[in-house]
């Protein structure tokens, strides 16, 4: 029930209000925020940027965990790995893949992403009301981690993290980026070498052309990073 009550439309009627003031808020002061961006990776700020960077990666997990339950998946794992010395949690969202309404599957991958967002715009009031510096402090790495960094990094589709499955599953093509490769390597045997006797990774013409799209997008994004 509790789940039930927050995913819900009056929940996101108050999610699109916090985020909606957040944003305003952030911009409003934009110019101190550039400033004190600066400094995000200072020493001095490196135990707040720590401590909000494991706090926000918990509620993460915890929004996929509650997105999938919503729904009437079952989650029996969670944990926390280290990842370059760094304690970060995670859970085992994989019932949701048995979802037969595809904007159910969106849902739980994004779910992180807006429980982030979320906390990103509550920061925002603290950081500009507050006037206790390391409460100041604590908000402004939150809005950074659970904003900017949350979108470039889970965000991306072409990085196998949350944006890659919400993509694979509103197109409906499972194994994304595996199919993708094979669909090239396919047609350059294909109509390169006049290889005759194989058949394309893809079932239709638009699950091909967004297997080629999504090969080609993700080899440049390599050789860019």
């Amino acid at each position: 029930m509790l789940f039930r009550s927050i995913i819900s439309i009056p929940g996101l009627i108050v999610w699109l209000l916090v985020v909606g003031m957040g944003g305003y808020l952030v911009l409003s002061n934009s110019t101190e925020l550039f400033a004190q961006s600066q400094g995000l990776l200072a020493p001095s700020n490196l135990i707040y940027l720590y401590l909000c960077l494991f706090f926000l990666k918990i509620f993460h997990e915890l929004g996929h965990a509650a997105m999938t339950k919503r729904f009437g998946g079952e989650v029996h794992v969670m944990g926390v790995m280290f990842l370059v010395f760094t304690p970060l949690p995670y859970m085992d969202a994989s019932s949701s893949w048995a979802f037969r309404n595809k904007w159910h599957r969106v849902l739980v991958g994004a779910a992180g992403m807006i429980v982030e967002l979320f906390f990103a715009s509550v920061a925002a009031w603290f950081w500009v009301y507050s006037g206790d510096e390391v409460v100041r402090s604590l908000a402004f790495n939150i809005m950074m981690i659970g904003s900017i960094s949350s979108l470039f990094f889970n965000g991306n589709p072409l990085t196998r993290l949350d944006s890659y499955y919400i993509l694979s599953d509103w197109l409906e093509i499972p194994n994304l980026a595996e199919r993708a490769k094979r669909q090239w390597f396919y047609g350059i045997e294909r109509f390169c070498y006049g290889v005759k006797d194989i058949f394309p990774p893809s079932h239709s013409f638009m699950e091909g052309f967004w297997l080629l799209l999504y090969g080609l997008m993700s080899f440049l994004y390599r050789i860019l990073i």
